[in-house]
């Protein structure tokens, strides 16, 4: 991580509200170049719940040479948000959006436009090449449900139906009686064990 610095006024500063610990959105406004588009300024959120690592003065010299103090913060960054950061902040002008620290949820928005501040809308376009529609000669083909697939072929199964046995007592004897196959009740006892 990295401490990338960002020159302040009370304005973008969030009126001297943000101190170190706090968390921050960094909101762009400018010109992309080569947009050829009638919305006017362009603003946009660029980085989302960054942490503020120091807020104070730095003092640079002005075009006599004399010593100038000015507000600057110091953001948390990776580097290639210092990359970002560092050309926005020369191309662009910053506003920080200080949050709530228990909020730490990322939102997608649309960025908004100068003319959308008179329409109501939000978000834009910028101009993208445009793919061409695919043009269509004489009617469009029809295509036909593919047949149904043949039921598979069922091949029926054989079923070994295990020979029934009953036990019969009588008295003091017991018997085992087989039922014949195909018959429901036997009237007369086949294969007869007697044991005792």
């Amino acid at each position: 991580m990295r401490a990338a610095t960002i020159r302040v006024n009370e304005v973008v500063g969030v009126g001297g509200f943000v101190r170190p610990g706090a968390r921050v959105d960094v909101l762009i406004a400018g010109n992309p170049p080569g947009a050829k588009n009638n919305l006017g300024t362009l603003s946009k959120t660029l980085f989302q719940n960054m942490q503020v690592l120091s807020a104070g003065q730095d003092i640079q010299k002005d075009a006599e040479g004399k010593p100038v103090s000015v507000p600057t913060v110091n953001l948390l960054v990776t580097p290639e948000q210092a990359e970002t950061l560092s050309l926005a902040s020369n191309e662009t002008k910053i506003q920080l959006v200080l949050r709530n620290p228990l909020d730490t949820k990322t939102v997608k928005t649309p960025g908004t436009a100068v003319a959308n501040l008179f329409t109501g809308q939000s978000g834009f376009e910028l101009d993208k090449p445009k793919s061409p529609a695919p043009k269509l000669v004489g009617e469009p083909a029809v295509l036909a449900p593919p047949p149904p697939l043949p039921a598979p072929a069922m091949e029926p199964k054989r079923v070994e139906i295990p020979r029934l046995t009953v036990e019969v007592i009588a008295g003091s004897k017991r018997s085992f009686v087989n039922v014949p196959e195909g018959r429901e009740s036997a009237t007369e006892p086949q294969n007869v064990a007697v044991s005792e």
